[in-house]
């Protein structure tokens, strides 16, 4: 298991740094990080993080089709419409997810539906180039660590991953705003 740990975290990685820079090639990672993630979760038992492997997938093919030279969205923020939409979208689909997984042997239901279900927001965010991904990412990555850490058998890759990611947020929000900014001039 430490090895698709280790495979998921340096998919991961390079993944982190790719989107930083803003380049295509990072949903290549992105997928074959959920891949190896996707291993990992059915065999910790956490559901909710293994319905986003999939989704997650489907959405990096998504992206790569999406980011393509001719039609890759501009780097904008998000209007308050648009996040109080998400902020609805996000509340239903945890009260839904939180009842489900709980009727489950999932270890922690709570954070696997928050990280579920504010991955599904952030990553399509990040899909349409939103700034706002990288806040909700931060924030994500946090939970990630805690529940990565409160595992039987923690997951040290992942929490590293994730603490690392998390720094990346922060610079990925800080290139992304700057563009964002830089485009509305």
């Amino acid at each position: 298991m430490k090895a698709v740990e280790i495979l998921a975290t340096i998919m991961g990685l390079i993944q982190g740094a790719l989107i930083w820079a803003d380049k295509r090639s990072n949903w290549i990672f992105y997928c074959l990080q959920y891949v190896f993630m996707g291993l990992f979760s059915i065999a910790t038992h956490l559901y909710g993080d293994l319905t986003n492997c999939v989704v997650y997938i489907i959405v990096g093919a998504a992206g790569w089709f999406l980011w393509n030279s001719k039609t890759s969205p501009p780097i904008k923020h998000c209007s308050w419409k648009e996040r109080g939409i998400y902020l609805v979208i996000l509340t239903a689909l945890s009260v839904f997810l939180y009842l489900l997984l709980c009727r489950t042997n999932d270890p922690l239901p709570l954070l696997d539906t928050m990280t579920t279900v504010g991955g599904y927001v952030a990553t399509y965010y990040m899909v349409t180039k939103k700034v706002d991904a990288w806040v909700l990412w931060f924030v994500i990555d946090v939970l990630y660590m805690i529940e990565y850490y409160l595992l039987p058998d923690k997951a040290w890759f992942l929490i590293a991953m994730n603490a690392i990611w998390a720094v990346m947020a922060v610079g990925s929000f800080i290139s992304w705003n700057k563009k964002a900014k830089e485009a509305t001039v």
